[in-house]
């Protein structure tokens, strides 16, 4: 008799086991990882790659601007930098804004970065996105217009007629950014250094970056955020924009050197009351976080996502 009640109870437990796997393998829901484009404005489209399989899990957001100099470069040039943060857990968008020749302004790339963050903020919920915490991030020319956009804004300036509004991120990573921009001479001197250049063989491209450089900062103002906070006295912002600044230069980067942040973190030391500021270094070149993400290098990866997690 006993030995018939045990086999009984080893039984139902056998099956209760047996049901709870099932259910644990019911509840495990494999990613379904997603591109979609959609156009923000007239002038330009963005790609929000999310998990379709966790809409309702309010993850962290990245934003990544993509450089080129003001002139050429897209987002689907840097797609993998939305593919790494995709498979990393966050909701990544990377986004198209007007170049030269496109357009001769600077405040055009603005408007156009600007009306891309709103669209963000309005949108990113409904793939999963917490707008609440935001990264933005920009390489290069990206990197000057996203800080550039997030200044202008945070200061409730005028673009194209219109006044702008303040964002508030989590974070703001400039990547090899230009945040100084030269001006009269020495910005005439590195065009024509640009134009020399590009007479070398494979070095062409250069003439072109040289031009966009002509027409969009010679004899024009309003693209230099360092001269913009200039204006300002001391501790007169509250906000700008970001909880945290961390930018990032690389000691053998020839494009954009070491030191070009450092006008930047000196005025958003003095002007701003409620900002954490971090300045890394690498040793690398103008590439060194891109190439490392691009060809899925581990040490770079964690870098980057060490920089990125520092503020959750």
């Amino acid at each position: 008799m006993k030995s018939l009640i045990l086999v009984n109870i080893f039984t139902i437990f056998l099956a209760f086991l047996a049901i709870n796997v099932v259910d644990a393998k019911k509840k495990v829901v494999e990613p379904e990882l997603v591109k979609e484009t959609i156009k923000y404005s007239d002038y330009g489209d963005l790609d929000v790659y999310y998990d379709k399989s966790l809409l309702k899990k309010r993850r962290p957001v990245i934003i990544h601007v993509h450089g080129g100099g003001w002139c050429e470069g897209s987002k689907d040039k840097e797609g993998y930098m939305g593919n790494f943060f995709q498979k990393k857990g966050y909701v990544s968008v990377l986004l198209n804004y007007r170049l030269y020749p496109q357009t001769e302004s600077i405040d055009d790339m603005v408007e156009d970065v600007y009306t891309a963050l709103k669209w963000v903020n309005k949108n990113i919920k409904n793939y999963g996105g917490n707008k609440n915490e935001i990264t933005l991030m920009g390489h290069s020319a990206g990197a000057h217009i996203a800080t550039l956009t997030t200044v202008k804004a945070g200061l409730k300036m005028k673009v194209n007629g219109k006044k702008l509004k303040p964002f508030h991120f989590k974070h703001l990573i400039p990547l090899n950014g230009r945040h100084s921009i030269d001006e009269g001479e020495a910005l005439q001197e590195g065009i024509d250094q640009l134009y020399q250049l590009s007479h070398i063989p494979g070095l062409d491209f250069l003439a072109l970056y040289a031009e966009a450089r002509e027409h969009l900062l010679i004899g024009k103002s309003g693209y230099d955020q360092v001269k913009i906070l200039k204006g300002y006295e001391d501790k007169s912002i509250d906000f700008l924009g970001a909880e945290k600044y961390t930018f990032v230069e690389c000691d053998e980067d020839t494009v954009d050197p070491m030191g070009l942040s450092d006008p930047m973190i000196e005025q958003l030391k003095r002007t701003v009351n409620n900002v954490t500021i971090d300045h890394k270094i690498f040793h690398g070149d103008h590439q060194y976080m891109l190439d490392g993400v691009k060809n899925d290098d581990a040490k770079i990866e964690g870098e980057l996502l060490e920089i990125v997690e520092s503020v959750y």
